[in-house]
């Protein structure tokens, strides 16, 4: 028997991908996202991260030098620029998790992965907000780097999952082109 064609989009443009990633993430929790579609938007997240860092770095670096008052100006935008990166961090959550359940549903496996994945990230992250404030407790220190490192061993699953192809036979989350 054939294998069947897969109805996931596969984009070949990095825009088009990005522009789908808004436009269908806050939408469409069922149905597939392709590879292209997934890594396309993986790219296009980090280098907006990535190009207003180096942004802050450099306005932060043309204010630095000068004399009095001017560390007011870095601080101010210091601020600025994490509460941009913050604000769009938090608004292309939704559309992050919607985008990574259609993919992991493409490639065949349940969107119960991602919640194990988020569960962790969030104990890692009470773990290491307790370990900045009680320093002293080697049990919080021990859970934290537990839950670092099944963190970190997740996400090497994910990026392996997010790397397998379209399941189109004995897919239990779609029907391709029934």
């Amino acid at each position: 028997m054939p294998a069947q064609k897969s109805d996931s989009v596969k984009y070949t443009n990095m825009f088009k991908a990005y522009g789908a990633f808004w436009r269908r993430g806050f939408t469409e929790w069922a149905g597939t996202a392709s590879r292209s579609e997934y890594w396309w938007n993986v790219l296009m997240n980090w280098l907006i991260l990535i190009i207003g860092g180096l942004m802050m770095l450099f306005v932060a670096a043309l204010l630095a030098p000068g004399g009095y008052g001017m560390w007011d100006a870095q601080q101010s935008w210091a601020i600025f620029c994490t509460v941009v990166a913050v604000a769009y961090v938090l608004l292309s959550l939704v559309p992050w998790i919607s985008l990574t359940v259609r993919r992991l549903h493409d490639s065949g496996l349940s969107a119960i992965w991602l919640l194990i994945l988020l569960s962790l990230l969030l104990f890692t992250i009470v773990f290491g907000s307790v370990m900045v404030v009680e320093t002293s407790s080697p049990v919080i220190a021990g859970a934290f780097w537990m839950c670092a490192s099944a963190t970190m061993v997740l996400r090497t699953a994910f990026f392996v999952f997010s790397l397998l192809p379209t399941k189109v036979e004995d897919n239990p989350y779609h029907q391709f082109n029934k």
